[in-house]
């Protein structure tokens, strides 16, 4: 299972950033959102300062709430709060909620996008940034999550096998380079793709922060624009689109042999990683939903 996503650079964090605070460097105001996650949509709606566009789709009772400020110098001050945890995010521009009336009318899907820094900034202070936000969500308690099929192998393993193709055979949801208690290199941060991806969670919910890079045309090796997104979902709406559509309305009776047979595919590579001298994560602990016996 993995979240894709696809977001032209004609869109991204940075690149309204010199419209937003200019050259005149205006003192910007951040309106204050409360996104509680698990709470009736009806709760954020009613307390937001700044209204949401609605779209809804009858015909698969579903609704898509926007917060978009892409291209203003307007940002928000977000905090993201469960029983388990509070996030205070800042220089937040959007803000996007997915409810499945089928399932819930609660707040179970949030996307967040990030102010950037201006366009064309230095990897390194891109780099800080990020790595700024997932010490940010360590702080609030979350913690480094591991699919339950991926090896439960810590980036300070990684020079004692070739990752850049493959993990032992496999490319896991949550790779090792991705370690959020670990800062990769410089070298490692530019030797990808340019795209960025770690999963952390608290109590009943995941968070996935997405990362996409695009050098610059002047100066690659030292610069870039980079699009920053964090997705936060409930673990019962991440399991439940894990199955196909037709087996979705019984999944919970499913989950138990679904689990078992990624644990055994974990097993599986954990045992070659061992083998070729890796040492496993085992101090890791899933989320409780996961925890099957």
């Amino acid at each position: 299972m993995k979240w894709y996503w696809v977001v032209p650079f004609l869109f991204l964090a940075g690149c309204d950033n010199a419209k937003a605070e200019g050259a005149n460097n205006m003192k910007v105001e951040a309106a204050r959102i409360n996104v509680e996650l698990g709470k009736p949509i009806d709760n954020l709606l009613g307390s937001s300062p700044l209204e949401f566009t609605v779209d809804c789709l009858d015909a698969v009772n579903m609704c898509w709430y926007e917060i978009d400020l892409a291209g203003k110098k307007d940002l928000i001050d977000l905090s993201v709060t469960q029983p388990d945890s509070t996030l205070e995010l800042k220089r937040v521009v959007g803000v996007d909620v997915v409810v499945d009336g089928d399932v819930t009318k609660d707040v179970e899907n949030v996307v967040v996008t990030l102010r950037g820094l201006p366009d064309n900034s230095a990897h390194e202070e891109n780099k800080k940034l990020v790595y700024n936000l997932i010490n940010d969500l360590r702080s609030a308690g979350w913690k480094k999550y591991y699919f339950p099929s991926d090896p439960r192998i810590s980036s300070s393993e990684l020079d004692k096998f070739d990752w850049k193709e493959s993990v032992f055979g496999m490319t896991p949801l949550s790779h090792p380079l991705f370690d959020s208690n670990h800062e990769m290199s410089m070298q490692q941060w530019l030797a990808g793709d340019g795209f960025y991806d770690w999963y952390l969670y608290s109590g009943q919910y995941i968070v996935h922060v997405k990362v996409q890079r695009r050098n610059s045309s002047t100066d690659p090796s030292r610069s870039g624009t980079y699009l920053v997104k964090v997705e936060f979902k409930s673990l019962e709406n991440f399991w439940r689109t894990d199955f196909e559509e037709k087996n979705r309305p019984q999944w919970k009776t499913l989950f138990p042999e679904r689990i078992t047979q990624l644990l055994e595919k974990r097993s599986e590579v954990e045992a070659k990683a061992e083998a070729a001298g890796v040492m496993l994560d085992e101090s890791y602990q899933p989320p409780r939903m996961e925890q099957v016996k």
